[in-house]
């Protein structure tokens, strides 16, 4: 099952939570899905203006590739489905793979656009199908995260739209909870859009 964070973040929330991350020294950013050996690593900056990063732990070990032949990709499950459609339209090199979601222990990170008049929605989870699987330290890990941006967030959007905060310009298309980091809720008060 997927487990991801959905929140809104200014610049500086985002820094506060790699920070948390450990990220340089715990943590490492790359691109995803496709993945090279040696991985690409990606600055802060380079990151944030990623439409999709892998943080890995290096506590954990890295990402599990997963190509033609393997496996991941044969399987009739639905991640089976999703890696050969991806790899279907990805196209990765010779000298690339797809990240395997159900057996690396690493977490996909959605950094949103931030602007001064709109903040676009980031999240932050695991991909896996089933996160024990993969090991015990990787579900706690993720349980951890996702847990930072809740206990540093204040719920702002959810299945009680009308009630959660009714005072702020959010319209998203989708219910799932949200969270405004602190930057980013004072940035939504001072009337900033959430997108």
């Amino acid at each position: 099952m997927v487990t991801t964070a959905f929140y809104f973040a200014t610049l500086e929330d985002q820094a506060t939570l790699l920070d948390s991350l450990g990220e340089p020294d715990k943590v490492t950013l790359h691109p995803w899905p496709v993945v090279r050996n040696p991985l690409v690593a990606l600055s802060r900056g380079d990151a944030l203006a990623t439409p999709q990063v892998m943080v890995v732990n290096r506590d954990l070990g890295p990402p599990v590739p997963v190509r033609p032949g393997d496996g991941a990709l044969d399987q009739p499950t639905k991640a089976g489905v999703f890696n050969r459609l991806n790899w279907g339209r990805l196209h990765p090199a010779l000298d690339e793979a797809l990240v395997d979601s159900n057996a690396s222990p690493v977490l996909l990170w959605v950094p949103a656009e931030i602007g001064s008049e709109v903040i676009g929605v980031s999240q932050l989870g695991s991909q896996a199908d089933a996160m024990a699987a993969i090991s015990a330290d990787y579900e706690r890990w993720v349980n951890r995260t996702t847990g930072w941006i809740r206990r540093k967030g204040t719920k702002v959007w959810g299945l009680e739209q009308g009630t959660v905060r009714p005072d702020l310009n959010i319209q998203l298309g989708f219910i799932n909870s949200v969270y405004a980091l602190p930057g980013a809720l004072r940035a939504l008060e001072q009337g900033a859009a959430g997108r």
